[in-house]
């Protein structure tokens, strides 16, 4: 394990009991992703996050209701190319993701999920491996499927497909495809 890797495991450690403690107004849940890209280029992800739910629904009246939350993340990323002039890099997100979940109290308390999101990133190094960014800045775009579990609803686990692309900005726009498994907890529900 790298010594980048344990700096940002130390982190989600260091704010994980910020984050579960009474005044947190803007921290509702914690998450971990791990994952890989679906390219030759063999870069692995590590993820962290905090999420910020929206007071707001839309169309609750039925089983099914729309909602939402911001995702603040750190992802460390590592490529396994080490020819390189990079191997490895940081990415720093806000993300505002849209999700459609059914209602747990209607099915035993597991509420399926799909979610989507597009939002702003800043990496680094505008490379990694043998992929070329250009900018630092990227956009992302997130698909998810999910299911969320427990007594009070507070576990959830999901696969995530992300698109990182600086949209055309400046080339070469290399863009990455990640899949992603992702673990949460809620503090509040």
């Amino acid at each position: 394990m790298t010594c980048k890797l344990r700096h940002l495991l130390l982190a989600v450690s260091l704010f994980s009991p910020l984050a579960s403690a009474n005044g947190s107004n803007w921290i509702d849940s914690l998450s971990l992703s791990f994952g890989h890209d679906s390219n030759d280029n063999e870069t692995s992800l590590l993820r962290a996050g905090l999420q910020n739910k929206w007071q707001r629904t839309w169309f609750n009246g039925g089983a099914w209701y729309v909602g939402g939350y911001w995702d603040a993340e750190l992802s460390y990323m590592e490529s396994d190319i080490s020819d390189t002039r990079n191997s490895e890099l940081f990415d720093l997100s806000l993300t505002p993701i849209f999700r459609m979940q059914r209602d747990a109290s209607l099915s035993s308390g597991v509420s399926p999920f799909a979610e989507a999101g597009i939002g702003a990133h800043l990496l680094t190094d505008t490379r990694l491996g043998d992929r070329a960014f250009s900018t630092a800045l990227q956009l992302g775009s997130i698909l998810g499927l999910g299911l969320g579990f427990g007594d009070n609803g507070q576990y959830e686990v999901s696969y995530r497909y992300q698109r990182l692309s600086n949209i055309g900005i400046k080339n070469p726009n290399d863009g990455m495809d990640l899949h992603l498994l992702r673990f949460g907890y809620h503090f509040t529900q």
